[in-house]
């Protein structure tokens, strides 16, 4: 009876894992249902009891071999159960390299006109670009780690054509897909399979893995869902990965060889330092390789967060639509945009944050903590009569005649200085977290906080850094310049400058440019 019951649950796959050119079988090959996990043979056979509720079958590509494209532009590692042909062809790199860069973008959030033309007049060209920029680097890679879509399933052709459209020498750079809250189809049913359905047959599976360089990525669900919202349009779920997901992963890294060699990187749309189901779990997996980076959305800000006295870091994402294509500003303050990182044998080499039409040396904005800002201040894009403000943001009352320094993502690993006439100061990292007060008078009260009210937009950050104006002044300042340097876990570092004021919105509407 066990045995009749366990027919009834799992389906038979059979299939080959062969080399692109000699046709010969690649031996070794990870192969999953998502749910469990098979290896090829030395013919390049493979075989597994695919679960009932499995619908693709993928292979884990190894960093010697090239990641496959479908016709349609998608990552090719996968197909679909019931597919007549679920055979796997790969093409072995001429040159394996260490070193890639990976382009990371989370909450497109993309539903109607307005989100689509930006979508395609901002967002793309400017990954564009930042990819052209790196292509010395070695292969780019891209990952949307969550919520392509805003509810409305049927713009997923838009997204697909967005994320498949990106060239590096004639080839198509390959974009990975990471399903988020959003991207959870409330129509389809009212079961996890019935609402990630409409994910997996336009994006891929849910939770896989693959090898670039020295780095085994692995791509999952976080989302779990419990039913429906109020409004009837979007999920309820908690965040985290059920038992079933954890099975999946410990044999998935289980799998991965020589791990006190490699990096992983753990890649889900919920924040892992948030309350997520089964992270003492995750991380001590994790904590087995030679270096370990979580990344994440979800938040629309960036948080860099450091787990386990830094034994894994998590790089949470910044949003692609900022704060839902409002402005050009993320609801703490931050542009909007995306990560780029850059990876280099066994570590991080280097990584920034992309605020999406700048170039990639703007991280940071310099305040003057004698600023308030309320009716008066100027405006940039936006009509002095259309503007309903009647409140006055001022900076915490001890940060007064003191240069204010926000760095996206600035944390206890940066060095900051106030240079002036060649004299360095260094500038402290403030103790106590407060919110960036002019972003918050600009989108509290231009634009009435948006999804999430005025506690979104008035999110306390400890992203600052400040030094006392020699004169108590920063606006009557001459010659001086702040200078930020990040040090990576490789012990590299990236230096980054700044010698303007910000004492207005310019580049804050939708359509402008930051000025510096």
């Amino acid at each position: 009876m066990f045995r009749l019951l366990l027919f009834l649950l799992t389906v038979p796959i059979t299939g080959t894992v062969t080399d692109f050119l000699t046709g010969s079988g690649i031996e070794g090959i990870v192969v999953t249902d998502g749910y469990s996990h098979a290896l090829t043979d030395a013919s390049g056979m493979f075989a597994i009891d695919a679960d009932s509720l499995a619908r693709t079958v993928s292979i884990t590509v190894p960093a010697e071999y090239e990641i496959p494209l479908g016709k349609d532009g998608r990552p090719a590692f996968f197909k679909y159960i019931g597919d007549e042909d679920l055979n796997f062809r790969l093409k072995a790199r001429r040159k394996v390299s260490d070193k890639f860069t990976l382009i990371a973008v989370s909450d497109a959030h993309v539903r109607d006109s307005m989100n689509v033309d930006r979508f395609f007049s901002e967002s793309i060209p400017d990954i564009q670009r930042t990819i052209k920029r790196h292509r010395r680097d070695g292969q780019v890679i891209g990952i949307s780690l969550g919520d392509q879509l805003w509810d409305v399933m049927d713009r997923a052709p838009v997204i697909k054509k967005g994320f498949t459209s990106f060239k590096l020498r004639r080839s198509t750079v390959p974009f990975f897909y990471c399903i988020g809250n959003h991207d959870h189809d409330n129509k389809g049913g009212k079961s996890e399979y019935a609402v990630t359905e409409h994910f997996v047959r336009n994006f891929g599976p849910t939770d896989y893995s693959f090898d670039i360089g020295n780095a085994h990525f692995v791509v999952m669900d976080d989302i779990q869902y419990t039913g429906t919202q109020r409004d009837g349009i979007k999920i309820s779920y908690t965040t985290g990965l059920n038992d079933t997901q954890m099975k999946w992963l410990r044999e998935d890294l289980a799998l991965v060889r020589d791990k006190k060699d490699k990096v992983v990187v753990f890649c889900v749309h919920s924040a892992l330092y948030g309350r997520f189901a089964h992270k003492p779990e995750v991380k001590a997996l994790l904590e087995e390789f030679a270096e370990a980076h979580v990344l994440s959305g979800h938040e629309h800000n960036i948080n860099n967060v450091f787990h386990d006295e830094g034994r894994i870091w998590e790089h949470n994402i910044q949003a692609l639509c900022g704060a839902w294509w409002f402005s050009n500003l993320s609801p703490s303050g931050c542009p909007l945009g995306y990560g780029v990182l850059g990876f280099d044998g066994h570590s991080l080499a280097w990584e920034y944050n992309k605020a999406t039409t700048e170039d990639a040396g703007f991280q940071m904005r310099v305040y003057s903590g004698n600023d308030s800002y309320g009716p008066d201040t100027p405006f940039s894009g936006i009509k002095s009569e259309e503007a309903k403000r009647d409140n006055v943001y001022a900076w915490p009352e001890a940060l007064k005649g003191h240069f204010v320094v926000r760095i996206w993502n600035g944390t206890s690993d940066w060095e900051v200085k106030f240079v002036q006439n060649g004299v360095e100061t260094p500038m402290k990292q403030t103790e106590v977290k407060f919110f960036d007060a002019c972003s918050a008078a600009y989108m509290v009260d231009v634009f009435g906080a948006p999804y999430g009210g005025s506690r979104i937009y008035k999110a306390d950050v400890d992203a600052f850094w400040t030094v006392p104006a020699p004169s108590g002044d920063p606006a009557s300042e001459k010659d001086w310049e702040i200078v930020a340097t990040h040090r990576m876990p490789s012990g590299k570092t990236v230096t980054y400058r700044s010698h303007t004021l910000m004492q207005d919105y310019r580049g804050f509407a939708t359509g402008t440019h930051y000025m510096r």
